[in-house]
């Protein structure tokens, strides 16, 4: 075998192995950490600490149960207790633990290019709920969407969220996230509303000042009234000059 042969074979192996080797170890309940060093997995932030879940009573019209989960720390609702998933029947009269907190893992999907958590409850005859980590830098807000029972007792569902890409969200919340979750207006919005806002106030301070200093009423309680009524005038006139240089007309602004 020839030395070029024997790099490129030994490249194969090496991406191969990388590849069947990727994994997400897990950190505690909350989390994990990627194999390949591209981060960790993060899903504190998106958790209630107050026994409550994070999205409760979702509905999956398919089967018309209702689904709640927790991504980290327990619980309760109903016959659920310290619960990551729950499942309630139509009238919600009934619920189904389908996954402790307690009993969480972590693992890559190759199929899928993301992380899988899973929680299991039960004794002997286990249930199985596997989350779907999809990971979208926009999305600051996640999304929670159940997809039902798959077979006995094995649920899926989707977690859409910006905490699902390795390394861009801690404990706190995301590290840095694009989409309309984090500040919710551009910096052009923003720019339009400080310009609006203060169109206002100069308008309300200056009829206000009007009116109390110079006792003045009517159209005169607008600040600055001569300069605002000759805008219109001076737009017309701006744009028979404009348009009087494309027809080559000889005309000057002073004529216009």
């Amino acid at each position: 075998m020839g030395l070029r042969a024997t790099f490129l074979l030994f490249c194969l192996v090496t991406y191969v192995t990388y590849i069947a080797c990727k994994d997400c170890t897990l950190d505690d309940e909350c989390s994990c950490s990627m194999d390949d060093g591209s981060g960790k997995v993060d899903l504190t932030s998106l958790g209630n600490s107050d026994n409550t879940a994070k999205f409760k009573d979702v509905l999956f019209s398919d089967e018309g149960y209702y689904y709640s989960y927790n991504p980290c720390g327990g619980f309760d609702e109903g016959d659920c207790s310290n619960a990551a998933v729950c499942v309630s029947n139509q009238d919600k009269s009934e619920q189904q633990q389908i996954g402790d907190a307690s009993r969480a893992a972590f693992k890559w999907d190759d199929d899928s290019n993301n992380v899988i958590a899973a929680y299991t409850s039960g004794k002997g005859v286990l249930r199985l709920s596997t989350v779907n980590l999809i990971c979208d830098p926009n999305a600051c807000t996640p999304t929670f969407q159940p997809e039902g029972e798959q077979g006995a007792g094995q649920f899926e569902m989707t977690l859409t969220t910006v905490c699902a890409c390795p390394g861009k969200c801690g404990p706190n919340g995301p590290t840095s996230c694009s989409g309309s979750g984090s500040s919710g207006l551009s910096g052009g919005s923003i720019l339009l509303i400080a310009f609006f806002t203060l169109v206002v106030i100069y308008f309300v301070a200056g009829i206000l000042y009007m009116k109390f200093k110079n006792q003045a009423t009517g159209t005169d309680l607008i600040p600055n009234k001569s300069l605002w009524t000759s805008i219109p005038r001076n737009v017309v006139n701006g744009n028979k000059f404009v348009i009087s240089k494309i027809t080559r007309k000889p005309t000057t602004y002073d004529q216009i």
